[in-house]
């Protein structure tokens, strides 16, 4: 999730020849586009993997596919509300769900980003999140994927 179109649409550029279905929803598309990536996303077999990357204007409210079940938050967000309204998408119940999982990014060397992700880390404790951030797994490598 982001919140900038141009990210949106460089992100999709990476993923394109890597993830199997793209779905891509924001709320500047029209009614056509929109309901075309709806479709598709309900046809999409339970087993098969969808990456959907959208906005969180779009995805904040009113969003509902139960199978969701990881979210990567590639945004700066500081507000408990509007982290609990984005992680409460993959709360909804399926019968293949097993655990919910949320990568959130930040750029520590910005200090007003650092900061926000601390706001978040508290928000996801009081939501009851377990983060698994430590002194070993806190890193800032990336695996290549393209």
């Amino acid at each position: 999730m982001t919140e900038r179109i141009e990210h949106l649409e460089f992100l999709r550029d990476k993923f394109k020849g890597f993830a199997k279905n793209i779905i891509i929803l924001t709320g500047k598309m029209n009614k056509k586009e929109r309901r075309t990536e709806l479709v598709r996303l309900a046809n999409i077999p339970d087993n098969e993997e969808r990456l959907i990357i959208a906005t969180g204007k779009y995805i904040g409210e009113g969003f509902d596919d139960p199978r969701l079940d990881t979210l990567f938050l590639a945004m700066p967000i500081s507000w408990k509300g509007t982290l609990q309204q984005y992680v409460g998408r993959l709360h909804r119940i399926h019968s293949n769900k097993q655990e919910v999982k949320v990568f959130d990014y930040v750029d520590g060397h910005v200090p007003v980003l650092k900061t926000m992700f601390e706001k978040r880390q508290s928000g996801y404790k009081s939501l009851g999140y377990v983060s698994l951030n430590n002194k070993e797994n806190n890193s800032t490598e990336q695996m290549q994927l393209f």
